[in-house]
């Protein structure tokens, strides 16, 4: 079993006005990773794309089709310059240590951004992966790899992000099996939390303390005469089950609203799940919702959970506002 799903974004937000048929760079894993989708940032309208892999540094492999395996294959129907998501057709495991290499080509010189506005040695790094710069070529599998004046010894940053889980140890798979038992039974419960429309969840105050300190200060309040240890949330009932089952679990249950989850984590305090919903506004942003994203967004923009999902809003809105000037207006209408 895999933890909860993660994300790292490339520094870059933009593509510097770059952009070539395909982009390759590599990965490498701190820790046991599986690597579940990729985003990156077309320079077109519309466009095929495919996305291979290899157990090498794409340096050493980039000419030879057969070292490679594809991974994603589709369309977008743009508008350019923002974020496509792509989930894999199988997820690519990257073991500790190990380095491995990525290669997104489309059929057009516009097919894929990236940016010449390096910083240091990497696109992106936290703690589990790191994304290293590379190269562009402007047809597949040519001999000659990306030597221009730009960046970081002629390599380049991709411009997007990977979305991946850690991968477990038999402890940390019996830990969140049990999580997700306790959450599913919930035998001998020992309080309530009550949703909007009066929608009852029988809940055990020790988890809610554990994941929550707003909720443990609720908790350790004395009860009056008569009263009951119950939590009445502002919020629908499928919202109210889906904070409860990550204060349970660490996961997301797939019924919940984006700007509603990041309203009620902030509220509780738990920086993950803000992280999380603040990450699925901004990736998810379009005309039709991008006035209320922004105002999802805006309160929170300087909580450090919150930061890089709206630089990656105000990016993708800019894409959007191409040329839309109404859309533009009610934008700066809603700020």
């Amino acid at each position: 079993m895999g933890s909860s799903l993660r994300c790292l974004c490339t520094h870059s937000s933009s593509s510097s006005g770059q952009s070539q048929a395909s982009f390759l760079f590599d990965v490498s894993a701190k820790v046991h990773v599986s690597i579940s989708s990729i985003s990156f940032v077309p320079g077109g309208d519309e466009g095929d794309f495919l996305i291979w892999t290899t157990p090498e540094m794409h340096e050493k492999v980039h000419q030879s089709q057969k070292n490679w395996t594809l991974v994603a294959k589709g369309a977008h129907a743009g508008p350019g310059g923002s974020k496509v998501l792509v989930q894999l057709q199988r997820n690519v495991v990257i073991p500790m240590g190990e380095r491995h290499g990525f290669y997104i080509s489309g059929h057009n010189g516009n097919a894929v951004c990236f940016s010449t506005e390096t910083h240091g040695n990497a696109s992106g790094e936290n703690d589990d992966i790191i994304i290293h710069l590379g190269h562009f070529k402007a047809y597949p599998w040519e001999s000659q790899l990306s030597t221009g004046p730009f960046g970081h010894n002629g390599m380049q940053e991709f411009v997007g992000s990977l979305e991946y889980q850690v991968l477990q140890s038999h402890a940390i798979d019996h830990a969140v099996s049990t999580a997700m038992q306790l959450w599913e039974r919930r035998p001998f419960p020992d309080a309530q939390v009550v949703a909007a429309d009066g929608r009852a969840f029988p809940v055990h105050r020790a988890v809610l303390a554990a994941a929550s300190v707003v909720l443990e200060a609720a908790w350790r309040q004395p009860l009056r005469e008569h009263e009951q240890r119950i939590l009445q949330i502002d919020a629908s009932p499928e919202n109210v089950e889906g904070l409860l089952c990550f204060m349970y679990t660490g996961c997301e249950n797939g019924k919940t609203e984006p700007h509603e989850m990041l309203r009620l984590s902030h509220l509780f305090g738990l920086p993950t799940l803000v992280r999380i919903s603040a990450r699925h506004l901004a990736g998810r942003v379009t005309a039709t919702n991008a006035v209320a994203s922004v105002r999802a967004l805006r309160s929170y923009r300087e909580d450090a959970a919150v930061a890089p999902a709206w630089k990656m809003l105000l990016s993708n809105i800019q894409s959007l506002l191409a040329g839309d000037s109404r859309l533009l207006e009610e934008v700066l209408l809603s700020v």
